[in-house]
């Protein structure tokens, strides 16, 4: 199966205001605060109709090892951990998962901060994170549509970097990924670019049990899930 793509214009997934006050965990400040002012203006400005983009390419799973924290799918490991693996251990096949908010968000931030403006700066960056996961709620929900119809379930999506699942596994799930539309590259140090970009895999299998994601017993400060799901 070729990678399934899905393209959106900004206003298709733009996270409301009220996000991200809430994400910011600013939602007590006064409407004349600089930071309630440059949300309402920036909100305005962000029209773009094209880079925001994402998809995924569906991968049999030939083996699972919970113990050992290892999925192979063509003949290659994924070092998932146990934690991941143990989340979709009734999984036959992966979703392997790329999206993007586009070079836009990067190239107006680092703009903000040249300028001094490390505010605006901080809040346009958050923008863009809630951007893209935006954007993979609408591709994880097709999926799920897709597939509810005939019967299976999907499991939450997990990425490297999180959840103890490695970032340098970030080579080994591109190369599975191979050719696609996103534009998403990747550094020699696991990086994707542009900046904010999310990749990672979701479970699909007839008996898949859902389940929650761990943060109770994660000590990822940075996780975007940890922010939006301990507001």
């Amino acid at each position: 199966m070729s990678f399934q793509s899905f393209h959106f214009t900004f206003s298709e997934v733009a996270p409301t205001f009220d996000e991200i006050l809430d994400f910011l965990k600013s939602s007590d400040l006064e409407e004349e605060h600089p930071a309630i002012v440059f949300i309402r203006d920036i909100l305005t400005e962000l029209n773009f109709d094209t880079g925001i983009s994402g998809g995924y390419i569906l991968k049999k799973i030939e083996s699972l090892n919970v113990k050992k924290g290892i999925i192979k799918i063509e003949k290659q490991e994924l070092d998932l951990g146990r934690q991941v693996c143990g989340y979709i251990r009734e999984a036959t096949q992966t979703a392997m998962f790329l999206c993007t908010a586009g070079e836009d968000f990067t190239r107006m931030t680092n703009q903000l901060n040249e300028q001094g403006d490390i505010m605006e700066a901080y809040i346009l960056d958050a923008i863009g994170s809630l951007t893209v996961e935006k954007a993979m709620d609408r591709i994880q929900e097709s999926l799920k549509n897709e597939f509810g119809g005939k019967g299976f379930k999907i499991s939450n999506r997990y990425s490297p970097g999180y959840c103890n699942w490695p970032l340098s596994d970030q080579k080994t799930l591109f190369n599975l990924i191979g050719g696609n539309q996103t534009g998403i590259t990747l550094s020699d140090s696991c990086l994707m670019t542009p900046r904010k970009s999310v990749s990672g895999i979701i479970g699909i299998g007839e008996h898949l049990k859902h389940h929650e994601y761990g943060c109770v017993i994660c000590n990822n400060s940075t996780c975007i899930y940890r922010k939006i799901l301990h507001e």
